[in-house]
C-alpha cells in the first residue's frame, strides 16, 4: 500500500504542478529531491511541454535603432503585445529552439546556450575553423524526448567549380568537442543571407538561394541536398517572377517543414514529405505583400503552432500590419499593428530544457560577470517584461482579433485589397 500511496501522492502532484506556471515549477525544485526528481523525470517533461505548448509564446529578434545602437525586440503573443530594450553591441542573439536561446557573446568569443526559465546557461568556445566563411548556426533541442541540445555550424568553400559545405557539430553530451561533417556539391548555391537554420524531425535545414536545402541530419550526422522544387518554375511562368528582393521563405509551420514562395500574382506554400523527400504544394493565395512597385512588402512569420502568419509593412512607414490565418473560416485576418519589426524573428516558449552547465576555466572572471549580468537582463526581459534600462519603454501594444490557439492545418486564402482579408482557399 505503501508504494500505492506514494505512485498515488507523485499522480496527484504532477498533476497539479503541471498547471502552475513555469517559474514556479522551477521554484518547487527545491523543495525536495522526491519532488525535483519527479519535475526533472521525461515523463512529467512531455506532460509539461504538451500543457505549456503554445502558451507565453514570443518573437525574439535584433535590430538596429537610428543611433546605430543594437535593440533587443520581442513580441508576446497571447494577446499581442510589443516591447523593446537596448543589448550591448557585442551580444547577438542567432537562434531559439524548445526553449533555449543560443546567443554569440562575440567579445568573449564564445557561444552561449541559455535557458532564461531555469537560468542555466553553457559557455561554448567557437569551432577552430575560421569563422569567415560561416554561413548557419542551428541550435537543436532534443527536449522533451531528451534533455540534450546540439550545435550545428555551417560553412562552405568553392573548389573546382564545386561547393565544399564543412558541418561542425558539437553535442551536449560532449560540450568541448566539434566534430566535422563533409558534403560536397556539383553546384555553386549560397545560403541567402538572413534566413535561418531550421529544426524539424532531427534535422537542420537550409535554404539555398535557388530554392534547393541543405538537410544535416544530426542523428545519423550525415548532410544530403534536397533539390529545388518543380513546381518553382512551373510558377514562375505562371505567376510572375519576383525580380527583386527576398523571395523564397523556409520555416516551421503547424509540425510541418514548410516554404513559402512570392510571386507577382499568388503567393505558394508547400509542406514537405520527409518519406518522399519531396515538397507538394497544399495552398496558393492572392499576393497581398507586394508593393505598388512589385517589391516585397513583407514576410512570413514563422509561429510554431500555427498557420503561416505574415507582416506586412505599411507604405512609407515603420508600422507593420499582422495577418494571423483563421482556420473556421478559411481567412487571414487583421491581427495587429507592430511596430519597426525584423526578419528573421525567432520563435520562443518557455520550457525546462537543460543548458547543462559546466564552468568556462578559461574566461577572465570580469568577463564571467559581465556575462552573467547580460543574461540576467535578458532573463529578466523575457519572462518577467522588465527592460534592461529604466529608461527603455514598451512599444505599442494592440489586442488579437483571433482567439484561436489551435488551429488545424488547412489552406490559405486568396488576398483581397480593401480590408486586407483573404477569400476562399485554393487546395492544389
Amino acid at each position: 500500500m505503501a508504494n500505492d500511496d506514494m505512485e498515488f501522492k507523485v499522480d496527484v502532484l504532477g498533476e497539479i504542478f503541471s498547471r502552475l506556471p513555469l517559474k514556479f515549477v522551477v521554484q518547487c525544485k527545491l523543495l525536495s529531491q522526491n519532488i525535483k526528481g519527479m519535475i526533472c523525470h521525461s515523463d512529467f517533461a512531455q506532460t509539461l511541454f504538451q500543457r505549456h505548448k503554445g502558451t507565453s509564446t514570443q518573437l525574439i529578434y535584433t535590430v538596429y535603432d537610428g543611433a546605430a545602437r543594437k535593440r533587443f525586440d520581442k513580441i508576446s503573443l497571447n494577446p499581442i503585445t510589443q516591447s523593446m530594450s537596448t543589448l550591448p553591441d557585442e551580444i547577438e542573439i542567432l537562434a531559439s529552439c524548445n526553449g533555449l536561446i543560443l546567443i554569440d557573446f562575440e567579445g568573449v568569443r564564445r557561444y552561449c546556450v541559455f535557458n532564461p526559465m531555469t537560468e542555466e546557461h553553457q559557455l561554448i568556445p567557437y569551432p577552430k575553423s575560421s569563422t569567415n566563411d560561416l554561413e548557419k548556426i542551428g541550435l537543436v533541442v532534443d527536449y522533451p524526448k531528451s534533455d540534450q541540445y546540439k550545435l550545428v555550424t555551417v560553412s562552405s568553400l568553392v573548389e573546382n567549380s564545386n561547393l565544399l559545405y564543412k558541418f561542425h557539430l558539437l553535442s551536449s553530451e560532449q560540450p568541448g568537442l566539434w566534430r566535422e561533417i563533409q558534403l560536397r556539391t556539383n553546384t555553386v548555391q549560397s545560403l541567402p543571407v538572413g534566413s535561418r537554420a531550421v529544426y524539424w524531425r532531427d534535422s537542420l535545414y537550409c535554404l539555398r538561394k535557388d530554392g534547393s536545402v541543405l538537410a544535416f541530419d544530426t542523428k545519423r550526422e550525415e548532410a544530403i541536398l534536397i533539390d529545388r522544387p518543380e513546381f518553382l518554375d512551373h510558377f514562375d511562368l505562371t505567376y510572375g517572377k519576383i525580380l527583386s528582393g527576398q523571395s523564397i521563405w523556409l520555416g516551421k509551420a503547424q509540425g510541418l517543414l514548410t516554404l513559402v514562395c512570392i510571386f507577382r500574382m499568388y503567393i505558394v506554400i508547400a509542406i514537405y514529405g520527409s518519406a518522399s523527400r519531396r515538397w507538394r504544394v497544399s495552398h496558393n493565395l492572392g499576393n497581398f505583400i507586394l508593393g505598388p512597385e512589385g517589391t516585397i512588402n513583407g514576410f512570413p512569420v514563422w509561429i510554431d503552432n500555427k498557420q503561416v502568419s505574415f507582416l506586412v509593412q505599411r507604405p512609407l512607414t515603420l508600422f507593420y500590419d499582422l495577418y494571423e490565418y483563421n482556420a473556421n473560416i478559411n481567412m487571414y485576418e487583421h491581427a495587429a499593428v507592430l511596430h519597426g519589426v525584423k526578419f528573421p524573428m525567432y520563435c520562443f516558449h518557455p520550457t525546462l530544457a537543460g543548458a547543462h552547465y559546466t564552468p568556462s576555466n578559461n574566461i577572465e572572471a570580469d568577463d564571467q560577470a559581465h556575462i552573467a549580468a547580460n543574461l540576467d537582463d535578458i532573463r529578466r526581459f523575457i519572462i518577467e517584461g522588465i527592460p534592461f534600462q529604466e529608461e527603455s519603454s514598451s512599444g505599442e501594444s494592440s489586442s488579437s482579433s483571433s482567439s484561436e490557439e489551435e488551429q488545424q492545418e488547412a489552406g490559405g486564402g486568396d488576398a483581397a485589397a480593401g480590408e486586407g482579408a483573404a477569400g476562399e482557399g485554393e487546395i492544389l
